[in-house]
């Protein structure tokens, strides 16, 4: 069933989506036996998929997401938190056994530390995705590739599925982190079969087993037309076609600061609203660079109504 006013969906994210509790304001990493104060917390929409689809929904594009979640306490708030945001839920897998996932987020202003709890997003899997009801989008958005273990071996499958009734889609894939530290090179032959790759520092040395980002750069360009490593207050470094890019954080203010949590999903859930809106690649990546730095102001992935308000004023800068 779809939700009143959701349209054919522009952008399809298959992904993870959880509960993120965030905890900011920490001094200091958790020690066995002792407590520590957090300043604040919060408890948000979780998951690259889940953060990238309500950030880009709330940018404008009609958004649905494919993911598994339970029919409790957890299931019931991310469903509303996504309506509210805009989202398409119509093509969610919810079940009555299990737990919906959730990620307790250390926040720290130069980085954070993740738990997880995943369970359902690992069992998700290729029968999982219903293809008959996927109304012909224009864009396919994959997250979290090394979380999402029952798709691993299917991710050529669906891609090639999903082709066979859409020649035009375009796809793009954020990797994340491996929790586990393998970073196999099996993910390579899917590297050669879509558009945009999205990764952060860490991802792009590791997966390319390069020593440095220039090199990294160089050998991920060589199988995905668009690479684009996220660099935190670094900026970006990216490689389109033949051409690459380098931009720094302009906006970025170390008093405005709250949580890092989610700022590279929405890094490329800015980046896809100008790749789907038409905007070239220098301005697309102006504004994926601007959306992540307005980010960090709020607690959360997503953040209130008042940070697309800012985000939507200024893209006129653009």
């Amino acid at each position: 069933m779809k939700i009143d006013g959701i349209q054919s969906a522009d952008c399809l994210v298959i992904g993870d989506l959880n509960i993120d509790l965030v905890l900011n304001g920490l001094r200091g990493l958790p020690e066995l036996d002792k407590e520590i104060l957090a300043q604040n917390y919060s408890v948000v929409i979780g998951g690259s998929g889940g953060v990238f689809t309500a950030v880009l929904s709330r940018l404008g594009v009609v958004t649905s997401i494919i993911s598994k979640i339970s029919n409790d306490f957890f299931g019931s708030f991310l469903i509303k938190e996504l309506k509210k945001n805009g989202a398409d839920v119509s093509n969610l897998v919810i079940i009555d056994s299990g737990e919906t996932g959730i990620t307790i987020n250390l926040s720290y202003e130069k980085g954070k530390s993740q738990i997880s709890s995943v369970k359902l997003i690992k069992s998700f899997n290729k029968s999982d995705i219903i293809f008959d009801k996927i109304e012909n989008p224009r864009h396919i958005h994959f997250s979290s590739y090394y979380m999402m273990d029952g798709l691993k071996k299917d991710y050529l499958e669906i891609i090639k599925k999903l082709k066979q009734r859409n020649s035009k889609l375009t796809f793009s894939f954020d990797t994340n982190d491996d929790p586990t530290d393998t970073w196999g090179k099996e993910i390579y032959e899917i590297f050669r079969v879509i558009d945009i790759l999205f990764l952060n520092r860490k991802e792009a040395l590791k997966i390319s087993r390069q020593p440095s980002l220039d090199m990294a750069l160089a050998r991920l360009g060589s199988y995905v037309e668009n690479v684009i490593l996220k660099l935190g207050k670094e900026g970006y470094l990216a490689k389109c076609g033949s051409k690459t890019y380098r931009g720094y954080c302009k906006n970025l203010k170390n008093e405005y600061f709250q949580d890092s949590t989610g700022a590279g999903d929405n890094f490329d859930a800015g980046f896809i609203y100008g790749f789907l809106n038409g905007f070239g690649i220098v301005k697309s990546l102006s504004i994926a660079n601007y959306v992540a730095e307005k980010s960090i102001e709020y607690m959360g992935g997503v953040g209130p109504e008042e940070k697309f308000n800012k985000i939507k004023k200024n893209f006129k800068i653009f």
